[in-house]
């Protein structure tokens, strides 16, 4: 029987892992916001996301911050609150 020297590889369990950025779709999946909506809010300054693309590419990947939608989203329950 062969020994080794390390374990072998085993899959990880991603269920628990919140992630940090979602593309555009995802944003729409998880959190029900159009991509029109999210690149005005971005505009507004109300939530913040990234484009990640070589140099020279016409097009690269849009990458949302999971916290400032967390944030923006809280925010806004809290003024409806406040207008009852």
């Amino acid at each position: 029987m062969k020994q080794r020297t390390t374990e072998p590889v085993q899959p990880g369990r991603t269920a628990q892992i919140t992630p940090e950025f979602l593309r555009t779709n995802d944003v729409r999946q998880v959190f029900g916001i159009p991509r029109g909506s999210l690149y005005n809010l971005a505009k507004l300054g109300k939530i913040s996301g990234c484009l990640l693309r070589i140099r020279g590419s016409k097009s690269g990947l849009r990458l949302w911050s999971v916290d400032s939608l967390r944030t923006y989203l809280a925010e806004q329950m809290t003024v409806g609150e406040d207008a009852q």
